[in-house]
């Protein structure tokens, strides 16, 4: 998630740089002959950069560390030269409460040795949080001043900029100007208007980048997002198809309880469910009921994911 191009150890070569629902962001190392595996960010102990939630990997479960000092779940990442001291530092972007953490490199441009707490970014004296969570940071110079601004997306949509009016050395953020309008709805994918049957706009979970698009000394955005709109042509099914869909949804109702109830002793029993035979066998009958019953259902509305341009005025 929020992936950066960007020489994250200064010895030449592209590298990249990517968030991660591990709640650890990871870098994937450049290099003469290619890309190198995947590794985990680590502080100066050796330990997983991350906000406070991560995947334990040891035990198989969600877990809670508060070695860094704060609260969240990171997911996102952006690298930037934040004390103007030649090294990379990292911006930290927090998935369900939405926060923005630094974490600073204690070590150099070539052997980067992060801290191991965070602090939490501020905008006019006051946490930066991006409602709805999915804080998505980008590092982007978007006022042309020189200095580094910051513009982020976020799960209910919506761009937000924070104009840096502090100096290199000592970045400094106003409150944030909407660069994009979030849609008024609640819904978890938004719905949006159309135009001749399809979308016209993004409405959630906003992916941005900044990029001179059309080559005309400005920069525009690049919006990845979900939206869901009203169909013009809604399929009506036949009697026939009504009676196989109520048939087919009677069938998985009458099999739910024994998929709970199996899942439940294979979880008791410490083993893995890809493992017995008798439960495969079920959810494969599940699952093939289920596919049929999913092409008879008719919904008055599509969704999907896009990508959108808007070119700055």
């Amino acid at each position: 998630m929020s992936s950066q191009l960007v020489d994250f150890n200064g010895d030449g070569n592209h590298d990249v740089l990517v968030g991660s629902f591990s709640g650890s962001p990871h870098w994937i190392e450049g290099s003469e002959k290619g890309f190198l595996p995947s590794t985990a960010l680590k502080d100066r102990d050796e330990q997983d950069v991350l906000i406070s939630a991560f995947w334990n990997t040891v035990d198989k479960k969600w877990d809670q560390s508060d070695r860094s000092g704060t609260s969240g779940h990171c997911t996102s990442v952006a690298a930037v030269d934040w004390e103007g001291d030649g090294d990379l530092d990292l911006v930290l972007g927090g998935y369900y409460e939405g926060g923005l953490f630094l974490r600073i490199n204690e070590g150099t441009a070539t052997e980067p040795k992060f801290a191991m707490k965070n602090s939490v970014i501020k905008a006019n004296g006051e946490p930066m949080v991006i409602d709805g969570g999915l804080s998505t940071p980008r590092v982007v110079d978007w006022n042309g001043d020189g200095k580094f601004d910051l513009l982020c997306g976020g799960s209910k949509g919506g761009v937000f900029y924070y104009k840096n009016v502090g100096s290199k050395a000592d970045p400094q953020f106003e409150s944030a100007e909407v660069l994009i309008e979030p849609i008024d709805d609640s819904s978890y994918v938004k719905r949006v208007p159309t135009t001749n049957g399809q979308p016209t706009q993004p409405g959630s979970s906003f992916h941005i980048d900044a990029v001179d698009y059309d080559q005309d000394g400005d920069l525009d955005l690049l919006v990845g997002g979900r939206c869901s709109w009203e169909k013009e042509d809604v399929p009506v099914l036949t009697a026939e198809q009504e009676a196989r869909l109520a048939e087919l949804t009677e069938k998985m109702e009458s099999m739910m309880p024994m998929v709970r109830q199996m899942s439940e002793e294979i979880s008791a029993s410490g083993e893995e469910s890809r493992d017995d035979e008798d439960y495969k066998q079920l959810m494969r009958a599940y699952s093939k009921l289920s596919r049929e019953a999913s092409k008879l259902r008719v919904s008055p509305y599509d969704s999907g994911d896009f990508v959108w341009l808007y070119r700055r005025k």
